[in-house]
């Protein structure tokens, strides 16, 4: 079954994560989320929003249970992937509209941050980065990627204490642009982005090009000599990551 869903609305391509119950950003996932963004920059779309099936999650990030499995060269593989698409959303010079639809943390916050605008539903949803809770710091393209969105003294509140925020918290922090009732959010995505469809693409491009112009420098920069990878198979980084791992298996309880 496919994991990502890919519809249109007229000129708008829609992007629909649906690996249930939390759209966990395995490495199925993300392979599958590449080949959907290779094949819509071959035929692109006036607009692309950017959401999840379902109302109780976004992306809950990483999956954790997977992915620390892994040893370094499919660890990096699958890294080099994830960031990948993360870039190319960032980069798509037509608008991206993320409609977060429930928790988005961690990475799954990230791929809302590759947006350029960002509607949450309203409701119980939280949004964070909350990486150092699990012993890692986000590799620096990501890190770059989430100042240019937040700002860097918003993202250094939200990094460095690695809490979750609720909607209204999101909104300060500049996680969504705005909120809206459940039921009219892909609605409210979807006329966002064919509005902004309806810009000259060329202008708008170029606008966009020039807006992350310093963001694109820093990620070439962040990109060499990254110790993210090192960090991330530490003895310590492994241990917050086992103790995150096996509370999530608690939660899940015995299949």
């Amino acid at each position: 079954m496919p994991l990502i869903e890919h519809t249109t609305s007229g000129p708008v391509g829609v992007l629909r994560l649906d690996n249930p119950p939390a759209h966990a950003l395995s490495g199925a996932l993300i392979a599958e989320l590449e080949e959907r963004l290779r094949a819509l920059e071959r035929d692109p779309p006036g607009a692309l929003v950017l959401t999840a099936s379902g109302g109780r999650f976004f992306s809950a990030g990483l999956d954790l249970t997977e992915v620390d499995r892994l040893e370094r060269p499919a660890f990096e593989a699958f890294l080099d992937r994830f960031i990948g698409a993360v870039l190319w959303l960032f980069r798509f010079p037509r608008p991206v509209v993320a409609a977060v639809n429930g928790h988005a943390v961690a990475g799954g916050a990230i791929l809302a941050l590759a947006a350029e605008r960002r509607i949450a539903a309203r409701g119980p949803a939280l949004f964070g980065l909350n990486e150092v809770q699990v012993g890692v710091p986000l590799p620096g393209p990501l890190f770059e990627v989430v100042r240019s969105a937040l700002g860097a003294a918003q993202a250094a509140e939200v990094l460095l204490e690695g809490r979750n925020l609720d909607v209204d918290g999101a909104l300060r922090a500049g996680f969504a642009n705005e909120a809206v009732e459940p039921a009219d959010l892909e609605r409210r995505a979807v006329a966002l982005a064919a509005k902004l469809e309806r810009i000259p693409r060329a202008a708008y491009g170029r606008m966009k090009a020039l807006l992350r112009a310093e963001a694109e420098e820093r990620i070439a920069r962040a990109a060499r000599d990254d110790p993210f990878v090192d960090i991330w198979f530490s003895p310590e980084a492994r241990r917050a990551r086992e103790a995150a791992c096996a509370a999530l298996l608690a939660k899940k309880g015995p299949k």
